[in-house]
């Protein structure tokens, strides 16, 4: 009699798309939520949980092969879709409960592993059904395989339609609710079909209550101040809208006085006007001052902004303001009578509440004749306009937050680079200016000398001799606070020099406004200033100082990351103030790094001890070659993955594209080419000879784009987006094609040689990509994102050599 489960059925192809789908949407909306609960840089892990889960999954299925059986397959299936839809809604409700405190003591400890563990738990059951899937008919691995790719796939775009109607709990319902339906589904007998059917209805009626319901509520978010504290959720915001990249809430709340970003000394006006305060993740933030649109004296204090010192210098100035928020810098250009205000903004919810829910508030700045809206990345949209400003003016952006891709914000901001600082200088008239207005700490200025780092490197590439001539910076420092004076810092550059009418009228408004000079052609304090703008100064001073001040590029475009990898146990090397989270960024990454290399080899000597004692050993090196087969796709996929979201994140210029072209567009491009090997290198689950030439492809592919996609996104960084989109889209193609090879050939070598140890092969894989989450992170930081593509595509070398070895012996036999 035939087995019935020789061969795949179509419910298991449709069941494992689910089941990837399902753990792709709560892997990206754990980041949201983690992005509102916790620093950046611990949202980063939201990825690695999920590979760490995926990839332990597959020691247990090598392990405890008899709790498997064959004849029971589907309802075991069936029971780890509902063990994942459960699991994540109750890791749901409780991860919004817990304070996350990062702190060491014994609260602190409780809340990190707590937090982490909860989340990894769904998780571990997708890790369980998606091994069993892949390893039972190593013959249709690579159907399978298209399929696993396909629901990821799949569950990207299901991200970026449901963020915004259902928040981010919603989308982490509706994960839970494919993986109910992965069960329905699967299951082989009348009782887990109804068990699974009502799993659905619940998680179907949830998912559409949570939006207005709010069943799930945030009880602490992060601490605004950037401390290691939560804060509880003491009020409901008056407006809150999701979407792909940020959550933004609204809130009342009385002020203690005009909101500044650095308020002038000589200040004294009493104005308190109404202001509604905009959150974006729960910390970032502005303020919607309220305004009629014509009574000036109501935001007369925006005059005393640090942050307005551009227009003081250049009034009546055609402008272009990058990141509207609240419109405080629409309405500051309006003030100084510039007679065309062109205000960007990456985020379309901050935009439609201006336009529409607080419009009245806010003096219906869009119905303004002088005023002009764009939904765009900024970048994006200069390189491409045809207009030229006097002003272009950028106001602590930021958001301290991890991307839906898994990737750390702050560190790969594309406004502060090298490369987009020479394109904003070509983009200004004769008269204007760049400003842009950062954080002020006097005993470690990082943040405002790699500022003027960046302006010299942007002026000496436009053949400017003497960049000191070019820069203005100043500053508003508050107080004492930690030992150092701190405040907000704002430099202007421009491609002009400054006149001797501009250094007195700067000189005035020091005087007048009781702002600190820092930095102008005839002085310098710190004089560090003039030692970074001096071409006979500037490498040493660079190479010397205790911060990384070195000019970020569009390769290492890690602005914020300040601190060298060798000082992050130097507490005098390492920022103050409002700062010092980016140092803690870095002081974490590592630590990150250092826990998954533990968790991997934990997770794959034990499993090898203990199979040592319930298999039947195996010849000496019989499974040497395929492990590190499997170890060096596994790491070299991640790699190049992430260097590709990282450089084409930054090339398309929204968060979103990261999702819906960079991340979709590999995830099925890799699911094609596993099919294709599928069909012309796989026959009747033998490994053609000609599989080792596709792999060798595979290698000189991944090298060339690693080493020429630079020079191809230079070459149209300034195009449209149509023609962006294409030429990410051919990268991405061409990427994911042959990536796909990797997996099926695998398998395909193993099952002819060692095929009960695919599961084990699976789990290496797993634990080489779970340590190159966070290894991608850290190389791109050290050497830049070329170096982790590069590394990435030589281990497809390493895996080639494997399967010529592996074929070898194969045939030996």
């Amino acid at each position: 009699m035939t087995d019935p489960l020789s061969r795949p059925r179509l419910k298991h192809f449709v069941g494992i798309a689910l089941f990837t789908g399902a753990t792709l949407m709560l892997e990206i909306s754990l980041t949201r939520i983690f992005s509102i609960t916790m620093w950046y840089h611990y949202a980063f892990m939201a990825i690695s949980l999920a590979l760490f889960g995926l990839s332990f999954g597959a020691v247990v299925v090598y392990l405890k092969k008899s709790w498997f059986p064959a004849e029971r397959l589907d309802d075991r299936l069936a029971l780890l879709a509902l063990g994942q839809a459960v699991t994540a809604t109750v890791a749901l409700s409780l991860l919004l409960w817990i304070p996350f405190s990062p702190t060491l003591t014994l609260f602190g400890l409780a809340t990190v592993s707590s937090s982490f563990l909860l989340a990894l738990v769904p998780f571990l059951f997708s890790g369980v059904a998606v091994c069993l899937l892949l390893t039972r008919w190593p013959a249709r691995s690579g159907v399978l395989y298209t399929f696993d790719l396909m629901g990821a796939a799949l569950g990207c775009l299901l991200v970026l339609a449901l963020m915004s109607p259902l928040t981010g709990p919603g989308v982490v319902l509706a994960s839970a609710l494919l993986a109910a339906a992965a069960g329905w589904a699967l299951a082989g007998t009348k009782p887990w079909k109804r068990a699974s059917m009502a799993a659905c209805a619940v998680l179907l009626l949830l998912t559409l209550l949570q939006p207005h319901a709010k069943l799930f509520r945030f009880q602490f978010v992060k601490n605004v101040f950037g401390l290691p504290e939560a804060e509880p959720v003491t009020s409901e915001p008056i407006v809150e809208r999701w979407n792909s990249h940020a959550a933004i809430a609204v809130h009342s709340g009385v002020s203690q006085g005009a909101f500044s970003w650095g308020m002038s000394p000589a200040f004294e006006g009493e104005e308190r006007p109404r202001q509604l305060f905009l959150f974006i993740d729960a910390a970032a933030g502005t303020v919607f001052t309220q305004w009629n649109g014509k009574n000036d004296r109501a935001v007369s204090h925006l005059r005393y902004d640090i942050t307005s010192l551009a227009h003081h210098l250049r009034p009546e100035s055609n402008t272009l303001v990058i990141g509207v928020g609240g419109g405080r810098d629409i309405v500051t250009a309006l003030l100084f009578n510039a007679p065309k205000v062109t205000g960007v903004e990456i985020n379309k919810d901050i935009l439609d509440l201006l336009e529409h829910d607080f419009a009245d508030f806010t003096g219906r700045l869009a119905q303004n004749p002088k005023v002009r809206f764009v939904h765009d990345e900024a970048r994006s949209y200069i390189e491409r306009s045809g207009e030229r400003f006097d002003v272009i003016q950028a106001s602590l952006i930021d958001s301290w937050a991890a991307t839906a891709a898994g990737a750390f914000t702050l560190t790969e901001n594309s406004l502060y680079t090298q490369e987009a600082w020479t394109e904003f200088l070509n983009h200004v008239s004769d008269r204007g200016v760049i400003t842009f207005s950062r954080w002020w700490v006097r005993e470690r200025p990082g943040e405002m000398l790699r500022c003027a780092s960046l302006a010299y490197a942007a002026l000496r590439g436009m053949g400017i001799e003497n960049p000191r001539q070019h820069v203005l910076i100043a500053a508003t420092e508050f107080d004492e606070n930690e030992g150092s004076r701190t405040g907000v810092g704002t430099i202007l550059v421009s491609k002009k020099p400054f006149t001797d009418k501009d250094l007195e009228t700067f000189d005035d408004l020091m005087k007048i406004y009781r702002f600190t000079p820092l930095h102008t052609s005839k002085m310098s304090d710190p004089q560090d200033f003039a030692l970074v703008l001096t071409p006979e100064t500037h490498a040493s001073i660079v190479a010397n100082y205790q911060l990384d001040v070195t000019p970020s590029t569009d390769d290492k475009p890690f602005f914020f990351q300040t601190l060298r990898f060798a000082d992050i146990f130097r507490t005098d090397r390492q920022a103050q103030w409002v700062t010092s989270f980016n140092m803690r960024a870095v002081v974490v990454l590592l630590m990150c790094l250092g826990m998954v290399i533990l968790l991997a080899i934990g997770g794959l000597l034990l499993p090898l001890k203990l199979a040592a004692r319930n298999h039947t050993p195996l010849p000496r090196f019989r499974l040497l070659p395929h492990s590190l087969y499997f170890a060096a796709i596994g790491l070299g996929f991640i790699l190049v993955e992430l260097a590709a979201i990282q450089r084409l994140t930054i090339f398309l210029g929204h968060p979103v594209y990261s999702l819906a072209v960079v991340l979709f567009g590999i995830l099925l491009a890799t699911g094609i080419g596993s099919s294709l090997a599928q069909r012309f290198f796989i026959e009747n689950g033998e490994v053609r000879k000609a599989a080792l030439t596709g792999l060798a492809l595979l290698f000189v592919v991944q090298l060339l784009l690693a080493l020429g996609t630079p020079f191809l996104l230079g070459l149209l960084h300034g195009s449209t987006i149509p023609v962006r989109l294409a030429l990410a889209l051919g990268v991405v193609g061409l990427m994911g094609l042959t990536l796909g090879l990797g997996f099926p050939i695998g398998i395909g070598l193993a099952s002819g040689r060692v095929p009960e140890q695919t599961p084990w092969l699976w789990a290496v894989n797993g634990a080489m990509s779970v340590v190159g989450s966070v290894l991608a992170v850290v190389t791109s930081l050290a050497w830049g994102i070329t170096f982790t593509a590069t590394v990435g595509a030589l281990c497809y070398l390493i895996a080639v050599v494997c399967a010529y070895v592996a074929r070898s012996q194969n045939l030996q036999e």
